[in-house]
């Protein structure tokens, strides 16, 4: 096996483990929350924190990364999930809200440099063929999907006495495991090339380049922002039980990177413009599912809809990025770039609490509308041949 089908293979099986770490947070994370805060409506601050800590490290994770390398960044970040873990163990032992935080902030840093496994993948090959490495690696969060939600479902009372402290322990375990893996990981650093480096403004003030960052933004935020709220809705509103939660966030997980493995060949066939134009419909309809009843069959297809739309817009919207930039400034426009999407994040996280708070599911839903609205405008009206260029 060459280099660069390995290292696809090590970032793939590296991006499954890290976020099943993930997704048993975000399974897990309002709800735990919402025991540990005094104030419902702060049920989901530390998931929030997580996001913006992740927005805040981006740009000096990217920029270490070109000094010393992808490799030794991946490590720490994998070594800092295993610790927000733990802490976050010991905050629920202790029934103490502000470790909580501190072990999420923890996850958000790891979850930095998670961000930049994609593009990891399509370092040192052809334009071509970035498109397939970036969805093959965003294809191994399958495992999460398979492994999250069932560790969530069977692990949350183990320790009766402390819901959910043996699904974080777990979670802590599957970081030593990614370690291991990311061991196996070997990059060249990129072969500068012998050209000017253009102003970080010059690259962003691009039409496509704005449109893909917005398509990201938006397609990652509305999915955080729905799958923050759904566990909220289905165990504390509907009294569905966790195991219902774990099943519809199982599938969510499954339709956001399933869908991967074949993505970069739609995207090659299609073109980027079309693959965001669909990922925006599959929004429209999943916002409308998910207001039409509240039985555990209408949150399965709103979200399993919210997963397909997010895979589409995010990995189209990556694709443009990842081929926006020269190898002598990959570092500056990823983490810029990536910057401004968790920002969009982290506000969308914070909002789901609030408004599902004091809103109520059906209101929430329905703001979603709003920013979908305005990404689709922008994509429909983007000059065509300028999206061809990319």
């Amino acid at each position: 096996m060459d280099t660069d089908k390995r290292n696809i293979l090590v970032l793939s099986v590296a991006q499954g483990l890290s976020i099943t770490t993930t997704n048993i947070n975000m399974i897990n994370t309002g709800l735990v929350g919402a025991i540990l805060a005094k104030d419902p409506s702060y049920a989901t601050l530390p998931l929030s924190l997580q996001f913006l800590t992740i927005a805040i490290t981006l740009i000096p994770v990217s920029l270490l990364m070109g000094k010393i390398g992808r490799r030794p960044m991946f490590l720490v970040g994998a070594m800092a999930a295993f610790a927000g873990c733990l802490i976050i163990a010991f905050s629920i032992f202790n029934k103490v809200f502000s470790l909580f935080i501190i072990g999420s902030i923890l996850l958000g840093f790891s979850q930095a440099n998670q961000q930049f496994y994609r593009y990891a993948a399509a370092d040192n090959i052809t334009t071509k063929l970035k498109s397939k490495a970036i969805s093959l690696v965003l294809a191994g969060g399958l495992i999460a999907a398979l492994v999250g939600p069932e560790i969530s479902r069977y692990s949350f009372d183990f320790f009766p006495d402390y819901i959910y402290l043996a699904t974080y322990l777990f979670a802590a375990l599957i970081q030593i495991f990614n370690f291991g893996i990311l061991m196996f990981l070997k990059i060249k650093k990129p072969k500068p090339l012998k050209v000017l480096i253009r102003p970080l403004s010059k690259i962003l003030i691009r039409k496509t380049v704005i449109v893909a960052i917005l398509a990201a933004s938006v397609g990652y935020s509305l999915m955080s922002f729905i799958m923050t709220a759904t566990p909220l809705q289905i165990v504390n509103v509907c009294k569905l039980g966790d195991s219902a939660s774990a099943t519809v966030i199982q599938w969510h997980v499954i339709a956001m990177f399933a869908p991967s493995f074949f993505t970069g060949s739609v995207i090659n066939f299609l073109g980027n413009r079309k693959v965001m134009i669909i990922g925006v419909i599959l929004y429209i309809i999943s916002i409308c599912v998910g207001v039409m009843g509240k039985t555990i069959e209408y949150f399965w297809i709103s979200l399993f809809l919210c997963g397909l739309g997010w895979n589409f817009l995010y990995v189209g919207g990556s694709d443009i990025i990842a081929k926006s930039s020269l190898p002598e400034e990959r570092a500056k426009v990823q983490g810029v770039t990536d910057f401004i999407i968790f920002i969009f994040v982290a506000s969308g996280s914070f909002l789901a609490g609030i408004l599902h708070n004091n809103l109520g599911w059906e209101i929430m839903m329905f703001y979603t509308s709003i920013p979908i609205f305005i990404l689709f405008l922008s994509i429909v009206f983007i000059n065509t041949r300028e999206m061809r260029t990319i």
